[in-house]
């Protein structure tokens, strides 16, 4: 019995010691790759700076392949495609820029440029003014920070909501504060139900090709339903082997190749 503890010791001495040895080289593997991915970066920018645009895609591909992301790294790689003509991908890459660093003057100009160059793009119903002034609102903050904010106010109504029960004699006053925090904690909450539902639930893609035909069936043989220019941004439906039906912002769907798009 004594011999079986003894073996049971050593089993476990030894699996701490490979748990160690595991951990230890991951963490040197992630470093050795986070030290490559950075040098790739700045090597990119130098790229980018000498002109050489097809170099620079290529070092900030390698990087998002070894795992790593940054709004700055989106936004160099969305330039660098601009500057080789590429709009849809350009564009791709400044709205994934966007979801990190949302607030960024300079992604935003280039956006919107990028944007209003995109041929034929298919008009939609103007929101009513307040309504826009939501979307925009709740536009210049990730999830993250609309997380941390809806958090912060309330722990601040909480606490209020305690000093009316306990402060009778400043019930009204406390009342009153309560109020447009319990607006703003309202307006957060529903700002991040929207980010969650465009970022997380709903699928995106741009198209990447000067023309996509949407056609009533996924078949190259079907017929078209209307052309998608790019850079035009579509909801993804559903998918069938080689076709991707999308919906395009006007809300009309179609079948497009899957070879059109990029996934956003």
């Amino acid at each position: 019995m004594r011999w079986r503890e003894g073996e049971n010791m050593k089993d476990k001495i030894l699996y701490v010691i490979l748990s160690i040895l595991m951990l230890v080289f991951i963490k040197q593997a992630y470093c050795g790759e986070l030290t490559q991915a950075r040098s790739l970066f700045y090597q990119g920018n130098i790229r980018y700076s000498e002109g050489d645009f097809q170099q620079a895609i290529i070092d900030y591909e390698r990087v998002l392949s070894l795992g790593f992301e940054s709004g700055a790294l989106y936004y160099n790689l969305g330039n660098s495609y601009f500057k080789e003509g590429l709009l849809g991908k350009a564009i791709a890459n400044y709205l994934r820029a966007e979801r990190l660093i949302p607030q960024d003057a300079d992604l935003r100009s280039n956006l919107d440029y990028a944007r209003s160059l995109v041929k034929d793009r298919c008009s939609v119903s103007k929101r009513k003014w307040f309504m826009q002034l939501f979307y925009n609102l709740s536009g210049l903050f990730n999830l993250d920070t609309i997380s941390l904010i809806s958090s912060i106010l309330y722990f601040i109504l909480s606490i209020i909501i305690i000093l009316i029960i306990t402060l009778k004699n400043l019930r009204r006053v406390l009342c009153y504060i309560s109020l447009p925090i319990s607006i703003l904690l309202v307006i957060s909450i529903i700002s991040f139900c929207t980010q969650f539902y465009s970022t997380v639930i709903q699928r995106w893609a741009i198209v990447v090709v000067k023309t996509s035909d949407s056609r009533f069936e996924p078949f190259d043989n079907a017929t078209s339903f209307f052309t998608l220019s790019e850079g035009e941004r579509v909801a993804i439906v559903i998918s069938k082997g080689d076709w991707i039906k999308v919906k395009r912002e006007d809300g009309k769907q179609g079948w497009v190749r899957k070879n059109d798009i990029e996934f956003l």
